[in-house]
């Protein structure tokens, strides 16, 4: 019996918050649920491409102030329960955004989806559905990103 308290003690030990921009990321569900869609844009077609992963890690590195040497943190906050919650509501959360912000959030998840050498046709797929709940036109961003 008394093992049992521990393990229940256990997982709902607060855990220490996080450093600098992590801590600051946990603690925006908005950036978060930004950050999930971009790691989406990584999986959409079920192979995580290094070329893809780096311009992920550049994108949260030049949006959000992660630091390299903290992505396996990152990595490891967006497989958290309080990131599965912010995924829940992802849409609701980018609707807060202004359009701008969508804007620039859609035209980061084309420059991931370029990052590899031959755009997979679920890469398209993915962006074009994100451009519809996010109320954007797909090729607005692409477009940008080709000027």
């Amino acid at each position: 019996m008394k093992g049992l308290f521990a393990a229940i003690a256990q997982m709902v030990e607060r855990k220490p918050p996080l450093p600098g921009a992590l801590g600051q990321l946990s603690e925006n569900p908005v950036a978060m649920a930004e950050i999930l869609l971009l790691f989406r844009m990584v999986l959409a077609d079920g192979i995580v491409q290094p070329s893809q992963l780096t311009a992920f890690e550049r994108i949260c590195e030049q949006h959000f102030g992660i630091s390299p040497r903290d992505m396996p943190e990152l990595h490891g906050l967006l497989d958290s329960p309080k990131a599965r919650s912010c995924e829940a509501e992802a849409f609701t959360l980018l609707g807060q955004l202004d359009t701008g912000a969508r804007t620039t959030l859609l035209e980061a998840m084309v420059r991931i989806a370029d990052a590899n050498a031959v755009r997979d046709e679920r890469d398209d797929k993915l962006i074009r559905r994100i451009a519809h709940l996010l109320g954007l036109e797909p090729g607005l961003a692409a477009v940008k990103e080709q000027e």
